[in-house]
């Protein structure tokens, strides 16, 4: 399952594979800005990739990342650009997809 991320939560993340909502602030090295924080890929954006290439600073995209288990092992394997007004949208998802996950945690300690 794919799980879903800020910049803040990105930094203790090691395993697995996440959708992050963020500005791209920088694009070499990549760094990602969403209102939680930055977080500096420690790898390149996708190459081969019409998005990639024409990718524009401060411009919003969602962004699928997989980790390997290592602190410095992170693919971004896509890229999607999303209009800015979605933000507040993904802000929501995010919120109560941690919600559920919080309740799902509760209940099973219960």
């Amino acid at each position: 399952m794919c799980e879903r991320d800020d910049c803040m939560s990105l930094m203790s993340r090691r395993t697995g594979q996440t959708i992050v909502c963020a500005w791209l602030s920088e694009t070499n090295p990549p760094t990602l800005r969403d209102l939680t924080g930055s977080y500096t890929l420690p790898c390149p954006l996708p190459s081969q990739s019409t998005t990639t290439i024409n990718a524009e600073r401060n411009d919003l995209y969602l962004f699928h990342l997989q980790f390997d288990g290592t602190s410095n092992r992170v693919k971004c394997s896509r890229m999607t650009p999303i209009p800015g007004v979605l933000y507040p949208v993904y802000r929501k998802i995010l919120d109560e997809f941690r919600d559920s996950r919080n309740q799902a945690a509760r209940r099973t300690r219960k």
